[in-house]
């Protein structure tokens, strides 16, 4: 058999198993035969096996010695099929509860290995069958049915002819197994030292890694074809299996697997003279085993690791990770972490299912159950699916485009069936199924930097078409024949901003639909050809402070400004915060795209073992009309929540006006400018660390000694003191030891510095930070650059001119204690969140951008009265507890009753203070208002 075996042929095929078998246990009865069914038994399996295309010569299925778990005990299973049954036979009469508990008891002796156990437990005594799926409440089952009844059970035991349903539970735990499968497979062939970088940092050329490395790789692609094949129904069952097991040696596995390499790659009728061993092996065609590798030299243990793959159930693995489980082989942490890295595909289908999967289920979904739809109807439904185009512009190894034409297909596979229950031909056999069939792997396309991932891809495409068509084969009985291979996807190794889409993508009858996951790289962390990169796709609107990630947004537009389409991209939640902001969305906008769907910042764990979790969002684009979808995170590593949207998503992913916020020079309300504190450039010798009593005995030093407040001490409370002499009396220093070594050691400091330095540049002012005219003389509040995003309320602190604020805060003078009032509230915090940038999750204060948008209405002499009383209730409530540093104060699962408390009467006069009728319960309210007050504020 060259493919699996259709389900019109598996019901013949059982109608005269049940036939011939119950004809045979009547001439049993009638001629008074016993011990027949011992004779019998090996028999039977193979003829029920044979109805499910499992050829009689897997003899090896019977008899198989194993130990029992009840007794310890020596046995033999009847039937046992690695990783799929096991079976028990038994006489006619006999309780087949006794033959399942006999298989469980082989099951549990420890003989049976974890990659062999398998799902299904199958008995009978000739007469009837019970058939258990194994596993948790959801996927499994125990069912019994008579021998006249097997026709009619055949979607139970369709299992045996590999189609399975796999739950996600069961597929994640194969996957697991399948990484460990691969790294000992690569460990055995290329050694464990090979430890090469993965993700965006892996060689983009082949020629750019070792060539063990190198033909290792492409080695393990031909492997995985063919081990995917045995199990997935491209040939007959364990058909490679059994050609490693009966026709090798640890000697000639090398000259064996080339041989039989080169039969996969050359039509029947050219083939010549073939051993019986490769001679059922279909042409392949394509780019799989086209190109001529040297043989490899394989050892016992190599052999073994290629056998232990060959048991092992590869139908069971989604090929959306084929690709993580091939790249990350070659890094030695990746294949010691027991499998612990893939993208999970619920991640892949938070960006596919709004941008178009959903509208076309639910549009396919409309046509099936209305009555009133017409063949005609459903067909040109169908028939549209083939009229778009799929562009994953970093496609890694495939995993989007791969996710997607599976979802796609089984939107189609409905229609098709659909169409036949109308036509009446839901149970014919189609003569040419390919005619109803029309969607194409054909369809899709990708572009990929790194060589060996675009390798991956194609072959993966092609995987998971043959998966599809094998769900089509369960619905309807048949499905299309892709060997040889004709069409595959088109996946091209080019960088993607150094390419013109519309050379890679012809434009289709319909829209050209763009979907990824660009690398996750940087304003800062870009390389000089990255910089080009970013020159070249934005021309000038390039400012320089874009993510590389942008780069993918400005090709999209320039392939869509004349043809249909959308476009989504999971990208790093930096486009979405802070100063770049404008410079993405404004030529966006410009060009009439509008966000479609958007999720606000979740944790995207990275494929790459010890890359840290990204912080990202997702956001669709549109220049269609369509319902905004929005989605929150209130943990960044936990589920989504709906967010209603009444206005639209502006570009800071808020239901709001599609305004952009820009740094300014000037606040925008009537409030002063908020400036960077004093900077020591000292070398610790004016700011030595927490805990240094500076003067010491000295008392002429101390009269210079004051309170320094860097971040960790505005935030964790530490005292911290520093030398101010900016009114210092020169006789002083002839007079302290302690100043003469302290300017001195800080002169020394300065002038060794770099020229271009800030420290450098003060070497002649060595007793003084450096200048800043904006030092508040009058109390004022300090603010810290970074809070974290936990923080309910952002941690800032008003502090006498006493205190030396250093540059890691911002200062502003406060003498009333009105801008403490207002950066404490809630309203604040949420400018904040939304405006200001993030180094990671925690929220980046900026003075131009954050401070000078606020858009602060007009206050009434009451209103200001009102938020400073208010902000000196929240002192008061910190004094309760003088010991607690803000840290402490504003930890989100402690705050003190009475600290929520003042911050709530807080909130509810800022917030009438920007026009709310009452105390707001949300920020979505809060923004609302934000954005209404900073559009009329700017027009």
């Amino acid at each position: 058999m060259s493919a699996a075996i259709s389900r019109d042929e598996i019901h013949r095929r059982l109608d005269s198993f049940r036939a011939h078998w119950l004809r045979e246990l009547e001439e049993w009865k009638e001629q008074g035969l016993t011990g027949e069914e011992q004779k019998a038994a090996q028999r039977f399996w193979i003829d029920l096996f044979s109805c499910f295309g499992v050829s009689a010569a897997r003899m090896n299925l019977f008899e198989r010695n194993a130990r029992r778990g009840s007794t310890g005990g020596a046995g033999r299973i009847d039937l046992f099929y690695p990783s799929v049954v096991i079976g028990e036979a038994k006489k006619p009469g006999v309780d087949l509860e006794v033959a399942y508990q006999q298989a469980l008891d082989y099951l549990n002796g420890g003989t049976v290995r974890d990659f062999e156990m398998p799902r299904y437990v199958l008995c009978s005594n000739f007469e009837e069958f019970r058939l258990v799926r194994l596993g948790d409440a959801d996927s499994g089952f125990d069912i019994s049915f008579g021998l006249s009844e097997v026709v009619d059970n055949l979607d139970a035991l369709k299992f045996l002819a590999g189609y399975d349903t796999v739950t996600k539970r069961e597929e994640e735990k194969a996957s697991i197994r399948a990484s460990q499968l691969m790294a000992e497979l690569f460990t055995a062939m290329a050694g464990d030292d090979v430890d090469e970088a993965v993700g965006d940092e892996a060689p983009t050329n082949y020629q750019d890694e070792e060539l063990r490395v190198h033909e290792t790789s492409m080695y393990l692609t031909r492997l995985l074809f063919l081990l995917f094949g045995d199990d997935a129904g491209l040939w007959e069952n364990d058909l490679f299996t059994r050609f490693i097991e009966e026709n090798t040696t640890a000697d000639n596995l090398g000259p064996q697997l080339n041989a039989l390499f080169e039969v996969l790659n050359t039509p029947e009728n050219r083939r010549g003279r073939v051993p019986e061993s490769m001679a059922s092996f279909p042409y392949v065609n394509g780019a799989v085993f086209a190109e001529p590798m040297r043989t490899q030299y394989f050892d016992v243990q190599m052999r073994d690791a290629l056998l232990r793959a060959c048991r092992f159930n590869w139908s069971e693995i989604s090929p959306a990770i084929f690709g993580s489980l091939f790249q990350l082989v070659k890094s030695k942490e990746a294949r010691r972490s027991d499998g612990e890295h893939y993208t999970s595909e619920t991640n892949i289908l938070k960006t596919l299912e709004p941008l178009f999967l959903d509208e076309l289920r639910h549009e396919a979904e409309r046509l099936i159950t209305s009555r009133s739809t017409t063949v005609k109807a459903l067909r040109a439904f169908r028939d549209s699916l083939a009229d778009y185009a799929f562009l994953d512009p970093a496609c890694g190894s495939g995993n989007f485009l791969i996710v997607a034409y599976r979802e796609l297909r089984r939107i189609e596979t409905g229609l098709i069936v659909a169409i036949r229950e109308r036509e009446g031909t839901l149970d014919e056999l189609a003569l040419d199924v390919s005619f109803e069939q029309k969607l194409s792997i054909g369809q899709f396309y990708g572009i990929e930097l790194n060589w060996w991932p675009a390798r991956i891809a194609e072959t993966a495409m092609f995987l998971v078409d043959h998966q599809c068509n094998k769900e089509l084969a369960q619905r309807i009985g048949a499905a299309p024949e892709r060997l040889p291979i004709s069409i595959t996807a088109h996946i091209h190794h080019a960088n993607a901003l150094a390419l013109d889409w519309s050379l890679v993508v012809p434009e289709p009858r319909g829209e050209t639909i763009i979907f990824g996951n660009p690398p996750f790289i940087g304003q800062y962390t870009k390389t000089k050809e990255q910089t080009q990169d970013m020159r070249r796709v934005w021309g000038t609107d390039y400012d320089g402070y874009l993510d590389y990630v942008t780069g993918w947004h400005a090709q999209a537009m320039k392939l869509l400004k004349n043809r249909k389409g959308q476009f989504a991209y999971v990208t790093t939640n930096s486009i979405t915060q802070g100063q770049p902001v404008p410079a993405l969305f404004g030529p966006l906008f410009r060009e009439g795209w509008r966000i479609k769907f958007a999720h606000r910042t979740f944790s995207w764990d990275s494929e790459a073992p010890g890359k840290a979790a990204v912080h990202c969002v997702i956001v669709g684009f549109s220049r269609e009309d369509f319902k905004p979808l929005l989605w929150d995170y209130p943990r960044v590593n936990g589920e989504q929540v709906a967010v209603p949207v009444a206005t639209g998503i502006n570009a800071y992913l808020v239901d709001g006006p599609n305004v952009l916020v820009e740094k300014r020079s000037q606040p925008l309300a009537d409030i002063p400018k908020v400036t960077y504190g004093s900077k020591p450039a000292d070398g610790g010798f004016l700011v030595p660390k927490a805990g240094v009593d500076i003067a010491g005995d000295d008392e002429v030093a101390a009269r210079y000694v004051r309170r320094f407040m860097g971040a960790r001490e505005l935030i964790h409370g530490t005292y911290r003191e520093c030398l101010w002499l900016e009114n210092l009396d020169p006789v002083d220093v002839q007079r302290s030891e302690v100043l003469r070594q302290r300017i001195e050691g800080c002169r020394e400091f300065r002038e060794q510095s770099t020229p271009s330095g800030d420290a450098y540049k003060l070497k002649d002012t060595p007793h003084l930070f450096r200048p800043n005219k904006h030092r508040p003389l009058v109390p004022y509040v300090g603010i810290p650059i970074h809070v974290g995003e936990s923080r309910r309320y952002f941690t800032v602190q008003r502090l006498e001119p006493e205190v030396i604020c250093s540059n890691a805060n911002f200062q502003v003078e406060d003498k009333d204690g009105l801008l403490f009032g207002l950066i404490s509230s809630s309203m604040f915090m949420a400018w904040q969140r939304t405006i200001g940038g993030k180094i990671k999750s925690d929220l980046r204060f900026s003075n131009t951008l954050v401070w000078n948008t606020f858009p602060l209405p007009e206050l009434t002499d009451k209103q200001r009265t009102s938020i400073i009383k208010a902000g000196e209730k929240v002192l008061e409530a910190r004094a309760l507890h003088p010991e607690r540093s803000l840290a402490q104060h504003y930890a989100p699962l402690s705050m003190d009753p009475a600290l929520v408390r003042a911050h709530d009467a807080l909130d509810r006069v800022v917030d009438k203070a920007f026009g709310a009728s009452r105390k707001l319960t949300n920020e979505r309210q809060r923004l609302e208002l934000l954005f209404r007050n900073y559009s009329e504020m700017t027009e």
